[in-house]
């Protein structure tokens, strides 16, 4: 199942960095799998954690400083961890994103193409949540 659900990620991934979008079918698919994935570990799905990350993230949504595939996807890898493990997901998260940040600026300022300023942070997110789990 875990197997699954990385494979997905990676799909995030490549979408993210090549067309800035997290698909919706996608986002479905991992929310599915990652319910089948607690439940067979006999972990808890924790919905509350997704319905805050999701209304949280509306709000930041509307100031356009994230994507809503960003918060879709936040929220989907959020039923996997209670309220009290969110802080240290959205650290992990938030440490992820900060090679990327790096990344993007250097190919933004040295490249003599043209690239785009918006992070792929659905690569940060996916890392952060692998993290999380090994941890």
């Amino acid at each position: 199942m875990i197997i699954i659900l990385i494979a997905l990620l990676l799909r995030v991934c490549y979408t993210d960095i090549r067309y800035r979008i997290i698909e919706n079918k996608c986002v479905a698919v991992i929310i599915l799998v990652n319910i089948l994935y607690l439940y067979s570990i006999n972990q808890p799905v924790s919905f509350i954690s997704a319905v805050v990350i999701f209304g949280i993230g509306i709000i930041i949504i509307l100031t356009n400083f994230v994507g809503a595939g960003d918060i879709k996807l936040l929220s989907a890898l959020g039923l996997a961890f209670p309220l009290r493990e969110l802080p240290d997901f959205i650290f992990l998260v938030t440490v992820s994103g900060l090679p990327l940040i790096l990344i993007v600026f250097c190919l933004h300022k040295c490249s003599p193409r043209r690239f785009s300023k918006t992070l792929p942070y659905g690569v940060a997110i996916s890392s952060g949540y692998l993290l999380k789990l090994l941890i």
